[in-house]
């Protein structure tokens, strides 16, 4: 059941938790604000084209900050993948062959929230304080995903 729920989780955290700030000016107040945004803007083009039965990763489906907006996708992908997989191996001779599935999904999700956080560390001055708190949860629950899958092929 972890194994379901795990990668859900991850998918969660990537597309409603703040991933990272956007600085915004006001020139109302005339000054400069931090607004959180979450992994959702990067891939909204991708999951609306797929809304309209539009299965396309190009042109306009194409997620929006380049190589960044492409790993959140396969994060997304890779753990939307495992859990439904993963239902499978609620049945007991299946579960060992979508452990694997499981322990891939935790890969991808790991290198691709590192390759994001290490991507928006290195931009500026202040880029340590562009990755927010949804990040570190993400790719926290991509290792536990990669060792849930790990322990699954182990027979537990």
């Amino acid at each position: 059941m972890i194994r379901v729920l795990l990668p859900l989780a991850v998918v969660a955290a990537i597309l409603f938790g703040p991933m990272y700030t956007v600085k915004i000016y006001d020139p109302v107040l005339q000054e400069e604000t931090a607004s959180p945004q979450s992994g959702m803007k990067l891939v909204q083009p991708t999951v609306d084209c797929w809304r309209k039965k539009n299965y396309s990763f190009s042109g306009d489906c194409a997620p929006k900050g380049g190589m960044k907006g492409t790993a959140m996708l396969a994060s997304i992908a890779a753990g939307g993948v495992a859990a439904a997989i993963g239902v499978f191996g609620l049945l007991p001779f299946v579960g060992r062959l979508t452990s694997v599935v499981t322990t891939l999904a935790g890969g991808v999700i790991v290198l691709a929230i590192g390759y994001f956080a290490m991507t928006m560390m290195g931009a500026g001055n202040e880029s340590t304080e562009a990755v927010q708190w949804g990040t570190y949860l993400a790719g926290g629950g991509g290792l536990l995903t990669l060792i849930s899958g790990l322990a699954g092929m182990r027979g537990k």
